[in-house]
């Protein structure tokens, strides 16, 4: 299954997935009011706040964060999309000291090269794309790499199925909903508090939510 996504990933990335370039002034306005900025997530006695982009794509929030002052770690599963990433990255001066682009499957429990905890953690539309399975295993290792105190932005098609259209190539679907009402709830707490910051409605079938993970070590 992975493989043939994969392989899907690539294709459209060769010929620009349709994504590709969004603003994504959700998170920008997260670090510009401070509650994601670098300096107010760097730990004490750390150089840079470190951030880690969870299907990073071809690197457009990695990149921006790495700018804003971050040392980032962006995911893909496609390597077609990562070679972008990182011909981006060098063209805008940023080395491997400032962010890094690392092949691995979020679902599989660990990725080579990936080293937390983190302090940011950002999902732009990566779990919303996964089957159940794949959603909890994905939920299980955002909370291994997630420091105390750090915090998750998720950005996710999302919706209840009975305000979806049968079928859709531009969102979510009956067959294909995204994340259900509740949903981020249910994978994320108790580890994370979580916050939705914008609710999807029967008419926007995207939802935003910024989570806290938490200090008990218990959770």
């Amino acid at each position: 299954m992975v493989t043939v996504g994969r392989r899907a990933y690539d294709v459209m990335y060769r010929f620009g997935a349709p994504w590709e370039g969004a603003d994504r002034v959700e998170l920008r306005r997260l670090v510009r009011d401070g509650r994601c900025s670098p300096d107010a997530l760097r730990r004490p006695g750390m150089p840079a706040a470190r951030a880690i982009d969870l299907g990073c794509g071809a690197g457009g929030v990695s990149i921006e964060l790495a700018e804003t002052g971050f040392e980032v770690t962006g995911v893909d599963f496609s390597p077609v999309a990562l070679r972008k990433a990182r011909s981006t990255a060098a063209a805008r001066g940023l080395g491997e000291d400032r962010v890094r682009f690392v092949e691995g499957d979020l679902t599989a429990g660990s990725v080579t090269g990936v080293n937390g905890p983190y302090d940011l953690l950002v999902d732009y539309g990566t779990l919303d794309d996964l089957p159940d399975a794949g959603r909890r295993a994905m939920a299980d290792y955002v909370r291994s790499l997630a420091r105390p105190g750090a915090r998750l932005f998720l950005f996710a098609f999302a919706g209840d199925p009975a305000d979806l259209p049968r079928f859709s190539f531009g969102g979510p679907s009956r067959a294909f909903p995204g994340l259900l009402p509740g949903e981020a709830e249910r994978l994320f707490e108790p580890a994370f508090r979580v916050e939705a910051l914008e609710v999807p409605t029967r008419t926007r079938h995207i939802g935003t939510w910024l989570l806290e993970r938490r200090v008990d070590p218990d959770a």
